[in-house]
């Protein structure tokens, strides 16, 4: 069975990206890059996009908030073969478009010196981004917050920016054969439904290597967390139908693939976890009130290959509870453990063909059964 998942998984993955690069390769441009102002207060870049345009070759971006901006409604473009490095916030972030590719580019170094008034910060960030590839590249030592975002966006909760953008959700985007390390202090992927209602779907993450600080020096300003995250953070968002397929992670200080709800009526629901290696995620005892904290119940009290997490209590008076209903976990490898699988308020789920190697409890449930 996991064969045959994996095959099948494969060839759909060559023609998905060979499909995005003959669509993107046929629109080059011998424009030259814009730098300068992005026109969001004294945000820069050192290469602001257009639409069809190919990136290439060294970006330099010392000295800018972003090595590549990519803004509302630019669309087909395609960054490849570039080596992107020294910017104060993302290497590379894209707002509320589409059609995006990365591929074959090294994007490290960056997020040296975070926007205060930015509240995410990673190598790659894409916020309201749809129809869009991150495949290939080696994204290493960021200097805060971690890898690589995919997130929906709101017109009520600033993302990637600190201007308010458009309701758009991230949906049908294809994140694989990443290597992903030594990226401080936040998560080497997540994708989140980000904003009251937003929604993240059909999100493909796939056969990336994601290394956190317990087997790997730490990054330039702290410890990388690693760890592969699908969340749905905000009130009545939903994570819906997200796949994470054949990954190998290894190292996380959180749990080593998690699957949240944290605000009341979010919702996880049948997003599948299947084919992955994990060894030694830690566990998700973080403080982040009011929705959790570092005595909830409702996560692991050990630390844990993979986390089903609907974060509720009759305690916590939650007026609508979170909800993970209708996940797939099967056919993944988990090693050296207190925890195989936890799960928390999970209903309906499938979890069979595990493989379990010095873990000491392979399934543990709070309230919850799988």
């Amino acid at each position: 069975m996991k064969t045959k998942i994996k095959v099948a998984t494969i060839v759909l993955t060559a023609l998905m990206i060979g499909a995005v690069f003959l669509v993107s390769t046929s629109e080059v441009s011998a424009a030259p890059p814009t730098s300068g102002l992005i026109g969001i207060g004294n945000l820069t870049a050192r290469v602001i996009a257009y639409p069809g345009e190919i990136i290439s070759g060294e970006i330099n971006a010392t000295g800018y908030t972003f090595g590549v901006y990519i803004g509302p409604g630019v669309t087909d473009v395609l960054i490849y073969h570039a080596h992107i490095f020294g910017a104060s916030d993302h290497g590379v972030i894209a707002v509320d478009t589409s059609d995006i590719s990365i591929m074959d580019s090294n994007i490290s170094y960056n997020v040296l010196h975070p926007v205060p008034g930015i509240p995410d910060h990673k190598e790659v960030g894409f916020y309201g981004v749809s129809n869009s590839d991150i495949v290939g590249n080696v994204i290493t030592h960021a200097g805060g917050d971690g890898g690589i975002s995919v997130y929906s966006s709101s017109s009520l909760v600033p993302t990637g920016l600190p201007v308010p953008n458009v309701n758009a959700s991230a949906n049908n985007n294809f994140i694989a054969d990443n290597y992903i390390a030594n990226d401080s202090q936040g998560c080497g992927i997540v994708v989140a439904a980000w904003g009251p209602g937003m929604v993240v779907s059909n999100n493909w993450i796939f056969n990336n290597t994601v290394l956190g600080d317990l087997l790997t020096p730490h990054g330039p300003t702290g410890f990388s967390v690693g760890t592969i995250v699908v969340a749905a953070d905000f009130p009545f968002s939903q994570a819906v139908n997200n796949v994470v397929l054949d990954n190998t992670v290894i190292g996380g200080l959180e749990d080593g693939i998690i699957v949240n709800a944290v605000a009341p009526g979010a919702a996880d629901i049948g997003n599948y976890i299947a084919g992955n290696f994990v060894q030694q995620g830690a566990f998700q005892r973080f403080n982040n009130p009011p929705f959790d904290n570092a005595s909830d119940l409702n996560l692991a009290p050990a630390p844990n290959g993979i986390a089903i997490i609907a974060d509720y209590t009759p305690q916590n008076s939650i007026p609508t509870p979170p909800i993970a209903q209708g996940n797939v976990v099967v056919y993944n490898t988990i090693a050296d453990e207190a925890i195989g699988i936890w799960t928390a308020n999970a209903y309906g789920g499938v979890y069979i063909g595990n493989t379990f190697d010095n873990v000491t409890t392979n399934f543990q449930s709070f309230y919850g059964i799988g």
